[in-house]
């Protein structure tokens, strides 16, 4: 088994994984803290995904009326569109089974 080749592959791809992951581990323990200007660069990257994201929206929607009615309305909605497309999904199942004419 160990001359087969898929299996030279496969320790060669656990050697490669563990390699890096050592590597990995051992730069992350041995680096030295973050500096200001690193940490406030990730805070306004994070503050900039956070705006355009949908927690963003939903940060914004407080605010918003239209925003408000528009989420209001389709939580209203939601249950009669389920309702209807399992209906309409039994009647189509319902309908392809009776047109089989074998």
């Amino acid at each position: 088994m160990v001359q087969k080749p898929w299996f030279k592959v496969f320790i060669w791809f656990l050697a490669t994984f563990f390699f890096f992951l050592a590597s990995g581990v051992i730069i992350s323990l041995l680096k030295p803290g973050p500096t200001e200007r690193e940490v406030m660069s990730y805070m306004s990257g994070m503050m900039g995904a956070m705006e355009s994201s949908i927690m963003g929206a939903l940060m914004d929607m407080e605010g918003n009326s239209s925003l408000k009615s528009i989420l209001f309305w389709t939580i209203s909605t939601f249950p009669l569109i389920i309702i209807f497309s399992v209906i309409a999904g039994f009647y189509l199942r319902k309908r392809s089974g009776e047109e089989k004419n074998v």
